[in-house]
């Protein structure tokens, strides 16, 4: 579990940043076409500005804005702040 009184508020909305960018990819609503930060700001009831911040790292979004958010993406609040996996580095024989 992500301990939170281990990190920094930077490290807690780069965090963010990266797993709403990576939930966001993953709502696709047409075929082919990635979820745009716009609509998907639209479809969850925020400012796009609001979105494109949250993105970038830049902000520190209220309660409302991530619940608002996870409900929309379809995950829990504590998924979206979890620090994100480190993907695995490959070793050299």
């Amino acid at each position: 579990m992500f301990a939170v009184r281990n990190t920094t508020p930077q490290n807690l909305r780069d965090a963010l940043a990266v797993n709403v960018r990576h939930y966001r990819a993953l709502k696709v609503p047409a075929p082919g076409k990635p979820l745009s930060q716009e609509r998907c700001a639209w479809e969850a009831g925020i400012d796009r500005t609001m979105m494109s911040k949250i993105e970038r790292a830049k902000t520190n979004p209220s309660l409302e804005t991530l619940l608002k958010l996870a409900n929309y993406l379809n995950v829990s609040v504590a998924d979206l702040l979890q620090e994100p996996s480190k993907p695995a580095s490959g070793h050299k024989a």
